[in-house]
């Protein structure tokens, strides 16, 4: 998973690029976005190379509206080009079930599972 997005250049960004999992908001209809509060100014980027089967097994999908997922976020990136990072680690928040990671050390996380008493995560 790739994310391409612009940050100003400018230490703050340099800064901001080398920390680990930064506050962020995942926005996924046909297309992923990602917003990045924490950039001045803030900025959007796009995930590339995701698979929404993938995605739906370790995040679960709103009821209508215009994105299946809308969701705060963590997510850590590292350099591949200017311009484009690898996702090293993306965890989406839900209010009924916690933190749910998405990506981990770059690759899909273990998917959810449900148990009688809710939904988490698989081991």
């Amino acid at each position: 998973m790739k994310l391409r997005v612009s940050f100003p250049d400018n230490l703050a960004s340099e800064d901001l690029i080398n920390q680990e999992r930064i506050p962020c908001l995942c926005k996924v209809a046909d297309c992923f976005e990602v917003v990045i509060f924490d950039s001045s100014p803030e900025v959007t980027g796009v995930i590339e190379e995701w698979d929404r089967r993938e995605l739906a097994l370790r995040a679960v999908a709103g009821a209508g509206g215009k994105y299946s997922h809308y969701a705060r976020g963590l997510i850590t990136i590292r350099p591949v080009s200017l311009g484009l990072y690898d996702v090293i680690d993306l965890q989406f928040f839900y209010a009924s079930m916690g933190w749910c990671p998405v990506i981990r050390d770059g690759e899909y996380a273990p998917p959810l599972s449900y148990e009688g008493d809710g939904w988490g995560v698989s081991s």
